[in-house]
C-alpha cells in the first residue's frame, strides 16, 4: 500500500486518476486486469483511456493515442504499474518512451510476483519520474478494484465475493423459506450492477431448487455477461429450470463431482445436450472440492465470481477459507426464529478463529444498507 496522502497531488492530478479509476470500470477484460489511464499536460487533463477487451491496446496505449503530440512531456496516472512483458500486445513501457512522457504516476504494483516491479524500473531507467502510490480514497479504491485480478494472477483462482439480502437480524429468508424479497428494488437494482461487474454467479443446488433463478443482469448498464454457475455433486440440475432453458443464450456451467453413478452419468449428457457446460471436478467431504472449483474458474478465464447462495454454498466457502470479499444488504426488519442464516457450514468453535473483515464501507441503497468489506 502506498504511504502518499492526497495532498501531494493537486486537484487536477486527483481529477486525473479519479477519472482513470472511474474509466477502468467500463471495460471488460478478463482474464486481464481492469486498467484505466489519463493524461494530464500544461495543468489539464487531456485524454483518458481503458483496457476494453483482452487482446485489445492497454489503457495506456489508449490514452496516449487520445492524447497525441500533447502526450509528450505530460504525466501519465495509470491505476496499474504499466506492463513490461510481451503478452497479446507489445510492452506499454515501450508506448509510453515512444511517447515522450515526462512522469508516470501508477496507484497498485503489479501483483504478479514474475513481473512486479519490472514496468517502473524499466520507465526510470530510461530516465522517466516513476511514482508508485496516490494516497487516500482514490488509493483504496484502486486497490479494491484490483483485487480479484490480484488474488487470480497470484494463487491462479477466481476471486469470491459472498453476496447476500438480508434482515437486520441476519437471516436470508423465513423459517418458511420465503425470501423474495427481503431487500428493496434498490437493492436489487444495485444488486444486478454488482453482478454485472462480476465474470461468474455462483449458486449451489439447493438455491436453484427454492427460487429458480436466471441469476442474470437486468435492469442495468453492465460491461459484462457473467458465466452461470452452479454447484451439484450430483448434477441435479433440473432439466426443466430457467438456467436450462436459456443455457444457449447465457452460459450455464455445472460443476459436478467425478465418480458419479449411472443415473448421474445421465443427468450430465442430458444436461450437456441442452447447452449446458458441465465439469468434473474432484469431490472433497463428498462434495465438489471448492478450491479445485475455483482453480477450474480460474483456469477458463473467470477473475472474479459473486456467490449468491445458498446460506450452504457460503458457508462451504467461509469454512475453507475461500472468501476474499462480502457485500450483505440488511433490510430494515427483524425475521428472527428458525429464519435461515447467511452463512450455513460448521463455522468456527472459537472467537479467535471467525472470519476477520477489513474497514466496511457502508452506504444506504433506497432503506436498506449496503455492507462491503474485505476479508482480511
Amino acid at each position: 500500500m502506498s504511504d502518499a496522502t492526497p495532498t501531494e497531488f493537486d486537484a487536477i492530478e486527483r481529477e486525473a486518476m479519479a477519472g482513470a479509476l472511474a474509466a477502468s470500470l467500463r471495460g471488460s477484460p478478463s482474464p486481464n486486469p481492469p486498467v484505466g489511464a489519463a493524461v494530464v499536460r500544461d495543468g489539464e487533463v487531456v485524454a483518458f483511456g481503458h483496457h476494453r477487451r483482452a487482446g485489445e491496446d492497454h489503457a495506456e496505449v489508449v490514452a496516449l493515442r487520445g492524447a497525441g503530440e500533447r502526450a509528450r512531456a505530460a504525466t501519465l496516472f495509470v491505476t496499474l504499474e504499466p506492463c513490461n512483458h510481451v503478452g497479446r500486445t507489445a510492452p506499454c513501457t515501450e508506448a509510453i518512451l515512444r511517447a515522450g512522457v515526462r512522469r508516470v504516476v501508477f496507484a497498485v504494483r503489479d501483483p504478479n510476483p514474475n513481473v512486479a516491479g519490472h514496468g517502473a524500473r524499466a520507465l526510470a531507467a530510461a530516465g522517466v519520474e516513476v511514482r508508485e502510490g496516490f494516497g487516500g480514497a482514490l488509493q483504496r479504491e484502486a486497490e479494491r478494484v484490483l483485487a480479484p485480478w490480484g488474488r487470480f494472477i497470484t494463487l491462479g483462482r477466481a476471486h469470491v465475493t459472498l453476496k447476500a439480502g438480508l434482515s437486520l437480524d441476519g437471516a436470508m429468508a423465513t423459517r418458511g423459506g420465503e425470501s423474495q424479497w427481503i431487500t428493496s428494488e434498490e437493492t436489487r437494482r444495485d444488486a444486478h450492477a454488482l453482478r454485472g461487474g462480476c465474470d461468474a454467479v455462483i449458486a449451489g443446488i439447493g438455491t436453484v431448487r427454492a427460487d429458480d433463478p436466471l441469476l442474470t443482469v437486468r435492469g442495468v448498464d453492465a460491461p459484462r455477461r457473467p458465466v452461470r454457475v452452479i454447484l451439484s455433486t450430483g448434477a441435479e440440475l433440473p432439466l426443466g429450470s430457467r438456467l436450462v432453458a436459456t443455457a444457449r443464450d447465457v452460459p450455464v456451467w455445472l460443476l459436478c463431482g467425478e465418480g458419479g453413478d449411472a443415473a448421474q452419468r445421465e443427468r450430465e449428457a442430458a444436461l450437456a445436450a441442452a447447452g449446458v457446460d458441465v465439469l468434473r471436478l474432484p469431490r472433497r467431504d463428498g462434495r465438489v472440492d471448492l478450491a479445485s472449483a475455483l482453480r477450474a474458474l480460474g483456469s477458463r478465464g473467470v477473475v472474479s465470481a459473486l456467490a449468491e447462495g445458498g446460506s450452504a454454498v457460503h458457508g462451504a466457502l467461509v469454512d475453507a477459507g475461500l472468501a476474499d470479499r462480502v457485500v450483505l444488504y440488511l433490510a430494515p426488519m427483524l425475521l428472527g426464529g428458525g429464519g435461515l442464516r447467511a452463512i450455513g457450514g460448521a463455522g468456527p468453535e472459537r472467537l479467535a478463529e471467525a472470519l476477520r473483515l477489513g474497514p466496511l464501507d457502508v452506504r444506504r441503497v433506497g432503506p436498506d444498507l449496503r455492507v462491503e468489506a474485505e476479508v482480511r
